[in-house]
């Protein structure tokens, strides 16, 4: 945790020990931050996937991991607002003025970081400022306030509510009563628990407010999942919805083999006409190249409706990349196959988009097929020795893909340290790679949206 903290700090390891001398914690005396923190500030962030009651994921929640929560509860008051900088930072770093795209953005933060100025960066029509009281001040008038300015500049907020923080501040159901969301942790409470806060937020609530928004947090299995959607809360997140465990991989409407037949054709230099006649012999694959050369964003003055004029305009390299992507296409997919989808996905952009920084491989098309095919044993049933003899991939990619080591296999146990929620683990594959904090972070909120993006086109 030094080396996390140091870099948090943007410090040097002989001046971390002078950060929290001992002394003043002991004398109850809170240092003021240092100067030089907030600038540097940077940190890895954890991100979770939300699920609405379609089951589909609607946004993301990023926050710190949670035994960092745990530490601040019982530290210095101002770390939590040079930790939450630190994820602000992060996520206003893009500067094009989107986060996510049209999907919600859960940001955690302690009420104490209302007043941070990077929440003007932030884009108002998706993030939700969601707000979790770590220490005993809590100036319950001056954050009313405060919330009321940010919701007059368009912003959505709400509140996170743990069983040891209602007992702790008997005041916060009734502020959580006028909010756009409150979140649950159902890892404290119990169902008689849950029926009697809803209960009281029901009644705190004002008439004039919209429908609250309720979020189940902290759901370790499926049976919690359904107990929540039952009692009508609109959205999802936990160990649940990533867990692998007794799931089956769908049936898919996409003959997967041929996919990766016609993947094989084109790596090895097969003629466009001999590619072309593969397509004709499966009639999904046909309607779907023709439905992608012919869609608007391909611009064309005329429909195509040839096989080898369509490939030919398309050319080798995007048909590579269309086709694999065609290996996550779904029949009625649950939130299991839509999430490892996504996933894959990510970890493909994430990966492109890293390519040549630090010590990452500069082959960009090989790292997105790295990430793409990591999720694919999980996805057919099969082992992924078993994939790697269908699909011909280059050494280094198949090498990475059935564990050896190598720049590329740290390329990858990157991108799925960036899905965790362990800094440690994070921070030594970002070393690892050559990597910082803000570099990574940058990457995956790129890749949330792109994946997002990508999986709407498919979807239609």
């Amino acid at each position: 945790m030094a080396g996390f903290f140091d870099k948090l700090l943007g410090k040097g390891k002989e001046t971390a020990p002078g950060l929290a001398a001992p002394a003043n914690k002991k004398h109850g005396k809170v240092a003021d931050p240092p100067a030089a923190a907030q600038p540097e500030a940077q940190s890895f962030v954890c991100r979770e996937p939300v699920l609405d009651r379609d089951k589909r994921i609607s946004g993301y929640q990023f926050s710190l991991p949670e035994e960092i929560e745990q530490r601040l509860e019982t530290d210095f008051e101002f770390l939590q607002k040079i930790y939450d900088d630190a994820i602000l930072r992060s996520l206003t770093s893009l500067g094009d003025g989107a986060l996510l795209g049209p999907r919600l953005a859960f940001v955690r933060l302690s009420p104490n970081s209302l007043d941070n100025s990077r929440l003007q960066e932030l884009p108002r029509e998706n993030t939700v400022l969601m707000l979790a009281p770590v220490h005993q001040t809590f100036e319950a008038e001056r954050i009313l306030r405060q919330l009321d300015v940010l919701r007059q500049a368009g912003f959505s907020y709400g509140w996170l509510l743990r069983q040891n923080q209602v007992a702790r501040f008997p005041q916060l159901p009734i502020l959580a009563a006028s909010a756009d969301y409150v979140q649950i942790d159902a890892t404290g409470f119990d169902g008689m628990g849950v029926r009697l806060l809803m209960k009281a937020l029901t009644a705190a609530r004002s008439a004039k407010l919209p429908k609250l928004r309720l979020i189940a947090g902290g759901l370790d299995a499926v049976d919690e999942f359904d107990s929540f959607f039952q009692a009508d809360f609109d959205f999802f997140l936990g160990q649940f919805v990533t867990r692998r465990e007794s799931w089956h991989p769908p049936t898919s409407k996409i003959n997967r083999l041929q996919v990766i037949k016609l993947l094989n054709l084109l790596g090895s230099e097969a003629e466009i006409g001999v590619i072309a006649e593969q397509f004709r012999h499966d009639p999904v694959l046909a309607f779907k190249l023709l439905r992608y050369i012919n869609s608007a964003a391909m611009a064309l003055r005329s429909p195509v409706v040839n096989m080898d004029k369509a490939l030919i305009l398309l050319g080798r390299e995007k048909i590579y990349r269309w086709l694999s992507l065609l290996l996550f296409d779904f029949k009625a997919p649950g939130h299991e196959e839509r999430v490892l989808t996504e996933q894959a996905l990510s970890r493909a952009h994430f990966l492109e988009n890293l390519a040549g920084q630090g010590s990452m491989p500069a082959q960009t098309d090989a790292l997105f097929i790295l990430g793409l095919f990591s999720l694919l044993d999980q996805l057919m049933g099969q082992t992924m020795a078993e994939l790697l003899v269908q699909a011909k991939l280059p050494k280094a990619v198949h090498d990475a893909l059935v564990g050896q080591q190598g720049p590329y296999r740290n390329a990858l146990l990157l991108a799925i340290a960036a899905e965790g929620q362990s800094p440690h683990e994070l921070e030594q594959q970002a070393a690892l790679c050559g990597l910082d904090a803000l570099q990574v972070s940058q990457c995956v909120v790129k890749s949330l949206a792109w994946a997002h993006e990508i999986s709407s086109l498919d979807a239609g």
